[in-house]
């Protein structure tokens, strides 16, 4: 059996080494892959309890000591959000594969309309895994103050386009640690999703408390 593998690389020497190389590369590459470097802390989303998809209060008390990755969303919106929650389904896919700590948390920037029965069709129709990714909604000034005053981004009044309603919100992700520090803005794009989930694995790998 060695004397035909010798026999072998005598004959097609260049594509045994590249056949080794492949090889190599790909048993180390798992090995040298580099988590990035936790980012700075950016600011702190202040207490707040909201109701889930399943109608019951959540959130600084079940968040305690877990990191989430927060988005900001409407059932309604026929533009950037359908692609949004793509991009968030295949995040919880990466977070699952890789056993990651991580939450997602989708705020509604519509809840006078996202009731706690519409966000839960809504996880139903993405196969949200309750236990990855969560759903909120509250009163909206509630809502705002948070949105707004918390996570420092924008919220605007539904307004009507073209017989279409909308909604002017950020189309970002925000990264919270587990002691509920803000630890970056991503795109919620593709590449922001991959961006955020690298920085997540950084945030995840911290010592807390």
């Amino acid at each position: 059996m060695f004397e035909k593998i010798v026999e072998g690389f005598k004959r097609q020497p260049f594509l045994w080494a590249t056949l080794i190389c492949m090889l190599v590369i790909t048993v180390l590459t798992p090995l040298t892959r580099r988590v990035p470097e936790p980012p700075p802390v950016l600011g702190e989303v202040p207490q707040f309890t909201l109701t889930n998809e399943n109608n019951l209060p959540f959130g600084s008390k079940q968040l305690a000591g877990k990191a989430y990755v927060a988005s900001f969303v409407f059932t309604r919106c026929k533009t950037f959000c359908p692609i949004i929650f793509q991009h968030l389904k295949s995040l919880q896919e990466r977070i699952q594969i890789a056993k990651l700590p991580l939450t997602i948390v989708s705020f509604t920037v519509d809840p006078d309309h996202d009731t706690p029965e519409i966000l839960k069709t809504q996880a139903r129709t993405l196969a949200a895994d309750p236990q990855t990714w969560t759903f909120l909604t509250s009163e909206r000034s509630s809502m705002s103050k948070l949105v707004e005053g918390g996570f420092m981004l924008g919220m605007g009044e539904a307004t009507m386009s073209d017989k279409m309603m909308d909604i002017a919100h950020a189309q970002k992700l925000v990264l919270v640690d587990a002691n509920g520090k803000i630890r970056g803005f991503y795109d919620a794009t593709s590449a922001g999703i991959d961006e955020t989930f690298a920085r997540a694995e950084a945030v995840a790998g911290e010592s807390f408390f």
